[in-house]
Order: C-alpha cells, then sequence, then structure tokens
C-alpha cells in the first residue's frame, strides 16, 4: 500500500468525510437477513439516511411480510418467514432490488407479485434473468412501467441451470442470494464471463458472513442450502461513493480523509485507489479512516471491467489530466440508469475536451483549459454522471440539472461535497458547481 507520507507537494486538507451505508453490501444483507430464521441486527440503521436504493429493498421486504422493528437505532429483522404481498411491490429505479427480488418471489411467494417502478429500469436487460426464472417454472407479464411475476406452485429443492451475466453479474447474484435459503441450494453455470465479476465475489463474501459456505469460480457458483444463519452487522461505507470525492482530492492536488471504509470488504470500486495511485496519489488507513494524498501527474489509464461505476468520475478526472486519458472495459454502460457511454462523452464535451471511442473503450483528451459553457448538463437522472459533473465543476463546467437524483447512492451529496469542495450549489432545480 502506498505510503501517505510520500512527498506530493504542499497540500492542504479538504477535511473529512462520512460516506452513506454501501447499498450493494446494504441490499444483499437485507435480503439474507430476511431469509435467516432467526433475528438479525443492522446496527446504527437509522443513524443517517439510507441510500434510496436501500429504503426501497428495506420497504420491499416489509411488504413481503419480513418482520423488523426498531431499537435505539438498530434494525432488527425477523427473517424465514416471507408472504406475497397484498400490493405491488415499489422498486423505483433500483436495479438490485429488482433483480434480487425476482429470484426471492419465484422461490419463495406462493402468489402473484407485481413490481412498479421507473420505465428506464424496466427498459433495462432482464432477459437473462427471466429466462433462468422461467425455466424453474415463473412467468413473467411485462408492462409499461413494471410487470407481474407469477412464481410456480411448486417449488424445487435444489437449482441446477445455466445463466448469462454477460449484460449484467446481478441476474447471478439474485438468483445465487435467493437459493441460498432452498433445502439444498443448487449450482449457476454460465460459458461466457460474467461481467463485474467482482460483485459475484461480494455476493460470495456476504453469503459466508451469513454462514452459507458459497464458492465461485469462473464458470459457475454453487451454494449450499440449507445453512444461513442470523447475524449482527454494521453495513460499511460506499467505495463508488468515495470516488468522487478521492478524485476531487487528486484534481485539487490536496488531502482528504474519508470514512468509514473497509479495504478488504471486496468491493471493486476499491479500485479507485490504484487507479489514481498510478497517477501520483498516495494513501493509508487509520482504522476505518483513509487519508489520501492527492494528485495528477499524469494520464488516467485503467481497465474498469470489473468496476464499470468508476468510469463517470474517472472520465470526467481524465478532462484535466496531463496527456490522453484511456478507459477500457466499458461494455455495461449503456445499460445503467442511463447510457453512460454517450454521458461521459457528453460530460467531456461540456469539460471542453474530447473523446475517441471505439467499440466499449475510449480515449480522453483534456481541453486546453478549462471550459464554463453557459448550457447546463443533464444528468438524465443518473447519480453516476451527477457526481462526475460536480467533479467537472471544480475546475470546469457550470450548471447541473436534476441534482436530486445522487440520493439513489448518496442522500447528503451535496452537502458533503460542499463541505469539502469549499463550494455552495443551489440545490433549487438546478446546482451551480462553481
Amino acid at each position: 500500500m502506498p505510503d501517505p507520507d510520500s512527498d506530493t507537494g504542499d497540500l492542504q486538507p479538504l477535511g473529512q468525510v462520512k460516506l452513506p451505508p454501501s447499498k450493494s453490501i446494504g441490499n444483499r444483507a437485507l435480503l439474507l437477513a430476511s431469509l435467516a430464521e432467526g433475528e438479525s441486527v443492522f446496527r446504527g440503521f437509522h443513524s443517517q439516511p439510507q441510500p434510496d436504493d436501500v429504503r426501497l429493498m428495506f420497504e420491499a421486504l416489509r411488504a413481503l411480510n419480513v418482520g423488523n422493528s426498531m431499537q435505539n437505532g438498530d434494525l432488527r429483522i425477523q427473517g424465514g418467514d416471507l408472504h406475497s404481498p397484498s400490493g405491488p411491490i415499489s422498486v423505483g429505479e433500483a436495479g438490485t432490488v429488482l433483480r434480487f427480488l425476482l429470484p426471492l418471489a419465484t422461490l419463495r411467494c406462493q402468489g402473484q407479485v407485481r413490481f412498479n417502478g421507473a420505465k428506464r429500469l424496466f427498459e433495462r436487460p432482464l432477459k437473462p434473468l427471466l429466462d433462468a426464472l422461467n425455466a424453474i417454472g415463473a412467468v413473467w407479464r411485462q408492462g409499461e412501467n413494471g410487470g407481474l411475476l407469477i412464481p410456480p406452485k411448486v417449488k424445487p429443492d435444489a437449482i441446477d441451470l445455466e445463466i448469462d451475466g454477460t449484460l449484467s453479474s446481478q441476474f447471478i447474484s439474485g438468483m445465487a442470494l435467493a437459493m441460498a435459503a432452498l433445502p439444498n441450494g443448487g449450482i449457476l453455470k454460465w460459458t461466457k464471463p460474467p461481467v463485474s465479476l467482482g460483485y459475484v465475489s461480494l455476493t460470495e463474501t456476504w453469503l459466508k458472513r451469513f454462514h452459507c459456505q458459497a464458492r465461485h469460480s469462473e464458470s459457475c457458483f454453487e451454494v449450499p442450502g440449507g445453512s444461513l444463519k442470523p447475524i449482527a452487522v454494521s453495513i460499511p461505507g460506499d467505495w463508488s461513493a468515495a470516488a468522487v470525492f478521492f478524485c476531487a482530492s487528486a484534481v485539487m492536488g490536496r488531502s482528504i480523509d474519508i470514512f468509514p471504509l473497509d479495504p478488504d470488504d471486496r468491493q471493486p470500486d476499491a479500485a479507485i485507489l490504484p487507479i489514481l495511485a498510478k497517477a501520483g496519489a498516495r494513501w493509508g488507513f487509520e482504522g476505518d479512516t483513509c487519508h489520501f494524498r492527492g494528485c495528477l501527474n499524469t494520464s488516467i489509464q485503467a481497465d474498469l471491467i470489473g468496476c464499470p461505476d468508476l468510469a463517470p468520475v474517472l472520465a470526467a478526472t481524465a478532462a484535466f489530466a496531463p496527456g490522453v486519458s484511456e478507459l477500457k472495459g466499458l461494455n455495461t454502460l449503456p445499460h445503467k440508469e442511463s447510457d453512460r457511454l454517450q454521458g461521459i462523452v457528453r460530460l467531456v464535451n461540456w469539460l471542453g475536451g474530447r473523446v475517441e471511442k471505439t467499440d466499449f473503450d475510449m480515449k480522453i483528451h483534456p481541453g486546453s483549459s478549462p471550459c464554463h459553457p453557459d448550457e447546463p448538463f443533464d444528468t438524465k437522472g443518473d447519480h453516476r454522471m451527477a457526481f462526475a459533473a460536480a467533479l467537472g465543476g471544480l475546475r470546469g463546467g457550470g450548471k447541473v440539472l436534476n441534482p436530486g437524483c445522487v440520493s439513489k447512492s448518496f442522500p447528503g451529496f451535496w452537502e458533503a461535497w460542499r463541505q469539502a469542495a469549499g463550494r455552495s450549489p443551489d440545490l433549487g432545480g438546478a446546482v451551480k458547481c462553481l
């Protein structure tokens, strides 16, 4: 690990940032707690606003009859007894909520389950997961802003099937999480390498935290059944949310402290540290606080096939880096909350730079000087694009439309940004980042 005390110049600290809990881990843990018979405890669950995706998962599980109570800020989940909901389940724009709950409802609910949400969510890829569910007897009827799931009347004791994870690893994770509650678990196989395999590893890690000794290889995921047990846990901070602050530190050439972070929690976006280290940054940990010393001496060079959510903020960083940056492995970006591949091109142009794009790789040429365009940047309601636009506003850019979309993963982002970066955005419809 790089030495945070290495000489990186005269850095003035940006301060401290407290991160929201990881929505990727939070949604996995909530679902597993609902399946594990007994009481699981989520420490400090109400100590700060939860990301919208975590809130939607919690409300969906409550609609599925998962018992819960609050005690001194801790959430207590009574798992093991799920039923079909009395009304529709709202999934908003949350891919993990929909893709995790479809297998859960298929294997645990007797009656039909209706899902409602944002139109964009149901335009994103879903067919490979639906094909897997259809293979075990489920039926899906698509609507404009949702759909109806009809689970099979006879539930399997185990699952043995092939699943396609080339568009999203969430299909694999959703199936594996639900399979852990079957008497004999099962096995998922694939012939083509899944994208974002690090998130499959994250699912494996949290299955093991709940005492299911799952394991995945390059071609399959084996999930023993009947071994889930409740646990007490604190959800670690979100590395995806941390990334924009690490990038800000690099762009501004200043230091920052970010917490709570666990470098060993298997979140794929922890890759932000070694990526920025190649550009000159240094860091070290003291407990759960990362002391980061930012620097941007060279261009950004990164293969993001395992951590595509980093692409928007790294593209914004690259727009200010010396030389031509190259980002690879952007295959899944068109299928996110917005088409992030096109969004990055718009963002870099907005910041005065230029993009050369070849299939799912791109080279980013920085502008010759900071750019302050009159036209606002449209985030298309995508939280990652909003983070990237805020970052771009440190040395260029202008107004950002739909700033409230950041609540999907970081409800307090703009206040944290103002305190760390010294900016005071107007949250009344459009945000001026400078």
